[in-house]
């Protein structure tokens, strides 16, 4: 079985760092199929255990495994693997304590019986066991202690006063509590104090020692210095709250930021910031050019808001918790000109602008999580304005995109359960002749405009108008069906056209297929292959514009189907002088629905009941 390099890199830093009967050839096959279960996002705490069970133990064994493995999986996984180590390396001294906790109390037991070898054995567990051991009196004084707990401590030699006087005394005290209670065995983690000051973290297990009459005679401590793996707890927790790029909070820590400065009750504002033009920057000058933009960016923004809370939430998109009011149009442009000084990147004076979402809020009670969406919904509106814009949420506006959104969700259900139908409407020539029916989708008061701008939105474009066509051929009437943005520019609209006709046996000539005209020039090369495959192309959405005029010129176009008259007199005026201009062309001009007597005065040739 061929074995990553992950795995070979793995292996020999275990090897290297502790000593296993296991062979390399097998043990690399083990870490490889660990490798499988973690980027699966599996049993990260078990492939921590494992590694405690076959003994990789050593010093460096968990710190080495996660510098190896950190550039391949995310903080989370590390964490779960750490997580797994270090409980399983603790139920081992569990085990190991209460085994040497035993062994002592049988030595004690066994001493009047069997005094020799009975202190043999205790010695020789009590010097080279690599877990530090004191006994103590009940009066809590130390009897005795090993050298490993001596080396624990700081000291190169067993000294007089072991314990620092604020933790002899705590441990004094346990010790009384313990007795006074009942209590045989205390489980803590300690911080305690080493020769020079600094602090150990130990977990110490707190036994009470009896005699055979049942007394208590002896305390006995057995302390593991768990500093490492503490800082390296620590280090994770850290990893997992900030963004390793930017060095800003990153989502779920600016969640509890927030929701604890909505708790103060005090007013707050929250900007969400979108940097524009990032993409650019990415595939203009490479990825590591986009991320320096980012890291000055995060600079920025802390140097422009210094008594701010920023975090980066997502590639591209930063937030800004701010204290109080404040005029956001101020805010915003003090924000524009710090982001317009150019950085000068691979010879390239590069200077992004940022798009913001403002929200004000406060008051305890109010969720983060929902402020933040009001922000970035926000945000998304402002966008809509093009780049560098900003806005301040609307109740009413926000409600609405809310429904918008909340109903193109659903699609993909409503479409697998049938709620989307295709309804028939006849269009008939002005000499009141029908011509040919239109398909049009219909999903409960949606009509087909927004039917297919809610595909294009969620990605269905494909799907929908799939469905459309193989209803509309299947009736084996001549048809016309109009399709979306993305449906008429899609890449196999040939193909599904042709596969159509051809499952239903319907003659392309009997299709009347319309493109919405402003997919164009993209659409151009759909329009050229279904006209050749003898199907009738349209252009609907058609205004009258520059583009969709020369399109009609070099394109073959059978017709075009007038976008919705407009109401101004100068607009309807250009639409009336433009219908001649395409019948002269020799297009087909379809209008309605609409006031028949209107659009027979247009000049249109067809109407759409």
């Amino acid at each position: 079985m061929a074995t990553s390099p992950l795995a070979q890199r793995w292996a020999a830093v275990l090897i290297e760092s502790a000593y296993s009967p296991m062979s390399r050839r097998k043990l690399t096959q083990h870490l490889e199929e660990h490798a499988v279960r973690l980027r699966a996002g599996q049993d990260a705490h078990a492939v921590g255990q494992w590694l405690v069970r076959k003994r990789f133990t050593g010093p460096d064994s968990l710190r080495r495994t996660l510098e190896v493995l950190s550039g391949e999986f995310p903080a989370e996984v590390l964490g779960g693997l750490a997580s797994g180590y270090v409980r399983a390396t603790r139920d081992q001294l569990f085990t190991e304590q209460e085994k040497v906790k035993n062994s002592l109390l049988k030595t004690v037991e066994d001493a009047q019986r069997d005094l020799h070898d009975s202190e043999a054995r205790f010695a020789q567990v009590f010097a080279t066991t690599a877990v530090g051991i004191a006994i103590f009196d009940l009066q809590g004084s130390v009897v005795e202690a090993n050298e490993a707990l001596a080396g624990i401590l700081g000291h190169e030699e067993m000294p007089k006063e072991l314990f620092a006087d604020a933790d002899a005394v705590a441990l004094a005290s346990a010790c009384a509590r313990m007795i006074a209670s009942s209590v045989d065995t205390d489980r803590r983690e300690w911080e305690l104090t080493r020769n020079n000051g600094d602090s150990v973290w130990a977990n110490v297990v707190l036994s009470v020692l009896r005699g055979s009459d049942g007394l208590p005679k002896f305390h006995v401590a057995l302390i593991e210095d768990v500093t490492e793996q503490r800082m390296l707890q620590e280090w994770l927790r850290h990893q997992s709250l900030t963004d390793l790029l930017t060095g800003l909070p990153n989502r779920a820590s600016f969640t509890d930021k927030l929701e604890s400065a909505l708790a103060t009750g005090e007013p707050h504002t929250l900007g969400y910031l979108d940097v524009d033009s990032l993409t650019i920057v990415n595939d203009g000058l490479g990825y590591v050019a986009g991320d320096a933009v980012l890291v000055e960016v995060a600079r920025r923004l802390r140097l422009v808001l210094p008594d701010a809370v920023v975090a980066r939430v997502g590639g591209d998109e930063f937030v800004v918790l701010i204290r109080g009011t404040p005029d956001v149009a101020a805010l915003a442009a003090m924000i524009d000109d710090e982001l317009s000084e150019p950085v000068y990147l691979e010879g390239a004076g590069v200077a992004v602008s940022t798009s913001i979402g403002f929200v004000h809020a406060q008051g305890p009670g109010t969720d983060p999580t929902a402020v933040l969406r009001r922000a970035h919904s926000t945000l998304r509106r402002a966008e809509k304005g093009g780049k560098r814009q900003w806005a301040i949420y609307d109740h009413e506006a926000d409600l609405a995109d809310r429904e918008r959104l909340a109903r193109i969700a659903a699609m993909p259900g409503a479409f697998e359960n049938g709620e989307i139908s295709v309804e028939y409407s006849p269009v008939s020539w002005v000499s009141g002749s029908t011509a040919f029916l239109e398909a049009s989708l219909r999903w409960g008061a949606s009509r087909h405009d927004a039917v297919v701008a809610y595909a294009d939105a969620l990605g269905l474009a494909a799907r929908v108008g799939q469905m459309v066509l193989t209803d509309a051929c299947s009736r084996g009437e001549p048809v016309l069906v109009r399709l979306s943005r993305d449906q008429s520019r899609h890449p196999d609209l040939a193909t599904h056209v042709r596969t159509t006709l051809r499952a239903a046996d319907f003659p392309a000539s009997s299709l009347f297929l319309a493109l919405d005209v402003r997919s164009m020039p993209d659409g151009e090369e759909n329009l050229e292959v279904l006209h050749d495959m003898g199907v009738h192309v349209l252009l609907h959405e058609f205004g009258g514009g520059f583009g969709g005029l020369s399109t009609v010129d070099r394109s073959p176009v059978w017709g075009v189907r007038l976008a919705r008259p407009p109401s101004e007199r100068l607009a309807r005026q250009g639409m009336a002088l433009m219908v001649p201009l395409l019948r002269s062309a020799g297009v087909h001009v379809i209008g309605g629905p609409g006031d028949p007597d209107e659009l027979t005065a247009l000049g249109v040739d067809l109407v759409v009941s």
